[in-house]
Parts: structure tokens; C-alpha cells; sequence
């Protein structure tokens, strides 16, 4: 409890320190790991004071710390580390934490009562569109501006008419204006406009007909970045005729990718990422859109993705 009292005040206090000089900039709110574990910067910081002397209060860089490094060291990312559930990933990508929404929404515990599910309910159909906040320190989307305290290392826009993903990185000010990838996309009619916080990973996703994809990340509801399908959870059998399609409007709505650009997503874009899906179809975007090679069907080597890293990939023999 002492503890608890302790990082509350110093974080009363940096909030201060943020507001009177503008020089420090730090996020109160637990966020979601990719592991679905929660990371809070602050305590980070306040708790390694080694971390504290070289990064401050920099999110982004305490995050990366503790992904590449702090999780081997044994080092915790938050006070709740163990508390199962404390801040949720909802069906859209967002965040939610039952017990705050509750604390600060009497009106709708009276009207809806104080389950999770009655609370989760009514954020999603009501709350959101109200601006209440679902968990500590939210902040509302609104396309190309997000939170700068956020620590995600990039923002995805999708081209949806243009089949490409640009992914941007921060500038000197914490706005994502530096473009930094592009990849070739097939995204589909039933693709979704808007902003999403990205949600769970998946390193296998099943469809119907015992097809899978590869090296997968849940965008909103039922539509995710994955790889061109498998025909079966096998790297080695790939449907190459729908990987020549790449480039093309052909998906039931996910956005295909080759399996190289999709594990890249898969390992370096945390969940809660933000990706905004919109159209152009005259300006691919600033990068481009690049072309995905296509497999002969008389190749031996025609079931492998030829950007998959596998070892056992006869493309990089």
C-alpha cells in the first residue's frame, strides 16, 4: 500500500513537472504489451533508478528497454504486474479497465450495473461516442494524432485503394511524419475505414478450408495483418497463386502481406499500435508502392513465401 502511495504522489508530481515547464514528458496509464502483459513507464522509471539516469522518463525508450532487455533481467514493468486483467484489450484494439470505468461512470452502474461485461458494453455502444474514458490517461483518435506520451515506436496508415502499408516513425517533436516502410498489401472490399489500436498477435491464424496465416496481428475485430495463406499450418505450403495476387484488392477484408513484412509487424509493432486504414488511389504513399515478385508455378519452390526468414526457405539456399 505504501508503494502504491509512493507512485501515485511522484507520478501527482511529474504530471506537475509536465505541466509548469513542458520538458518532461511521461504517461501515467499501463499499457499493453505484445506479450499481453501491462508496461507502466513511470514505475519503470521510479523503480530502476539505473534505467532513470539514462532515459528519464522517455516512454518509448523505457519500453524498448524492458522488451529487449528488462523481461531476461527479471525487472517488472508495472506495480500490477500480476493482477490479471487489470487493463483489457477490447474487440477494436482498444484498452479498458472495468474498475475505473466504473469508479468515475455512477450513472451507468446505477442504469447498467457494475459487472464487466455490463460496463464493457456500454463503453463500446455508448461511452466512447460520450468520450468517456475507458482506462486511466485514454485519449480519443482522431486520423494522423495520437498521444505523444504513448510509447509505440511507429503509426501504420494503409492504403486501401492503393494496396500499400506505409509505416512512420516520430520526428524530433513525437509526430509520426518520418516515413520509414512500405510494403505491398492485398486489402479487400470488407476492409474497414477509421483509426484502430491494434490488438493481440497470433503466430498461426485459421480460416476456413484448413487455410492458415502466417506471423499474424489483429487490427479491429476480425480483420488482421497476416501473410498470404497456407494451405495447412506449414510454412512450406504456401498458395503461391494467391501470393501473385498481392498487390490486388483480393482479401475477405484482412490486409495480406508477404510473410517477411508481416513477421517484421508481428515482432516490432506493439499492441495498442495505432493503424489507420484509408483510400487514395492516386498517391500510393510517400515511399511507394513496392512490387512483390511473382512464383512460377513450375518452381520446386513454388510452396515457399520467398521473403520468409525460415532457415528452411530453398529461396535463400
Amino acid at each position: 500500500m505504501e508503494k502504491a502511495f509512493r507512485l501515485i504522489i511522484s507520478t501527482l508530481f511529474l504530471a506537475s513537472v509536465v505541466w509548469l515547464t513542458g520538458m518532461v514528458k511521461v504517461s501515467a496509464a499501463p499499457l499493453n504489451m505484445p506479450d499481453g502483459s501491462v508496461f507502466d513507464p513511470v514505475y519503470y522509471a521510479e523503480t530502476y533508478k539505473d534505467l532513470k539516469t539514462y532515459y528519464g522518463y522517455n516512454a518509448g525508450a523505457l519500453w524498448k528497454h524492458y522488451n529487449e532487455c528488462g523481461k531476461n533481467e527479471g525487472r517488472m514493468p508495472t506495480a500490477s504486474y500480476n493482477t490479471v486483467g487489470w487493463v483489457a484489450v477490447m474487440e477494436d484494439g482498444g484498452f479498458f479497465n472495468p474498475t475505473f470505468y466504473a469508479e468515475n461512470n455512477p450513472d451507468v452502474v446505477a442504469a447498467c450495473g457494475s459487472t464487466d461485461k455490463a460496463l464493457y458494453k456500454h463503453y463500446v455502444n455508448f461511452g466512447k461516442a460520450e468520450h468517456r474514458q475507458g482506462y486511466p490517461g485514454e485519449t480519443f483518435l482522431t486520423p494522423g494524432i495520437i498521444n505523444k506520451n504513448v510509447p509505440y515506436p511507429y503509426y501504420i496508415r494503409i492504403n486501401r485503394a492503393a494496396c500499400t502499408v506505409t509505416v512512420f516513425g516520430a520526428d524530433e517533436k513525437g509526430e509520426y511524419t518520418v516515413p520509414y516502410k512500405a510494403f505491398v498489401c492485398s486489402p479487400g472490399t470488407d476492409t474497414p475505414l477509421g483509426v484502430f489500436r491494434s490488438a493481440q498477435n497470433a503466430r498461426w491464424l485459421a480460416f476456413d478450408g484448413n487455410q492458415y496465416g502466417q506471423y499474424t496481428k489483429r487490427i479491429v475485430n476480425r480483420i488482421w495483418f497476416h501473410s498470404v495463406m497456407y494451405n495447412g499450418k506449414n510454412p512450406a505450403n504456401l498458395d503461391w497463386r494467391a501470393y501473385n495476387r498481392l498487390g490486388t484488392v483480393c482479401s475477405h477484408g484482412c490486409i495480406r502481406l508477404e510473410a517477411g513484412n508481416a513477421k517484421w509487424i508481428y515482432e516490432n509493432c506493439p499492441v495498442g499500435t495505432v493503424v489507420e486504414i484509408y483510400d487514395d488511389a492516386a498517391n500510393p504513399g510517400p515511399l511507394g508502392k513496392p512490387a512483390a515478385m511473382k512464383i512460377n508455378g513450375g518452381d520446386p519452390r513454388r510452396g515457399w513465401d520467398p521473403t520468409d526468414p525460415d532457415p528452411a526457405n530453398p529461396w535463400l539456399q
